[in-house]
């Protein structure tokens, strides 16, 4: 994409035009770019915050983000732009973005923080070939989701997206972490089936809510139900989710 399309593009409205853009301005670029990006005056604070990422992305990557994570923006600005980086990852992806995603792991909100546990998962999945998520930065991520669950210490069950950490848990960890180990053991207190389902025989002439009750207003030659399925979640951390990181934490050698 020509350079000017990519700068108009930080200056418009659209945020996440704005945020891919600058995600493409990684690749080598002349450093007065600093300067024009630079003299831009912010409509408002939205454009505000896409001009200072681009700026600090065009001095220092995105590992000058990751060092300035927490006090970059609001929480929701942080949270829109993890949501946009975990979409477009394949865009983003380097070294740098591996550490801005476990500095987010650090977020105060649980919400905030759960895009940032969506991107650090896509960072292990799509590592492969490239090796940046290195030994050094599986320990601090799992240190990160350690942290962040300490703060649910008694009613585990209300972390946001626990099952992701379970399962973020157990492509990190290894078998000497016997902390993560006994963490996830007293999770089996909180786990089950996630969600349940029932079926109910009906009465065809006595149909409850939402269905009509006045036979007057059913539908002609529409067959009435005999029977009502239903799906419902139970409130507990999927069992199948908590095993399957269990079992591969103690295969995995430190």
């Amino acid at each position: 994409m020509q350079l000017e399309q990519l700068l108009k593009k930080i200056r418009s409205k659209d945020h996440r035009s704005a945020y891919r853009a600058i995600a493409q301005l990684r690749a080598p670029h002349d450093a007065s770019l600093i300067d024009v990006v630079g003299s831009y005056k912010p409509k408002d604070e939205q454009r505000r915050f896409q001009y200072e990422l681009a700026g600090i992305v065009l001095r220092e990557g995105t590992a000058g983000l990751a060092r300035r994570w927490l006090e970059l923006g609001t929480d929701e600005q942080r949270r829109v732009l993890l949501q946009e980086i975990s979409q477009y990852w394949d865009e983003w992806a380097d070294q740098g973005t591996v550490d801005l995603a476990i500095a987010a792991l650090d977020e105060r909100d649980d919400k905030v923080r759960g895009y940032a546990l969506i991107c650090a998962k896509t960072a292990l999945e799509s590592d492969k070939a490239v090796g940046w998520v290195t030994p050094e930065r599986r320990a601090r991520i799992t240190e990160a989701l350690v942290r962040a669950m300490a703060r649910h210490e008694e009613r585990p069950i209300a972390l946001f997206w626990l099952e992701r950490y379970v399962e973020l848990l157990g492509l990190t960890a290894n078998a000497s972490d016997a902390a993560v180990l006994g963490r996830l053991e007293r999770l089996r207190a909180f786990a089950g089936a996630s969600r349940r389902t029932t079926m109910e025989k009906l009465d065809p002439d006595n149909l409850p809510y939402p269905y009509p009750k006045d036979p007057k207003d059913w539908p002609p030659d529409l067959p009435k139900p005999v029977y009502r399925v239903m799906d419902r979640g139970t409130g507990l951390l999927e069992i199948k989710t908590l095993e399957t990181a269990l079992r591969r934490i103690r295969a995995r050698k430190p």
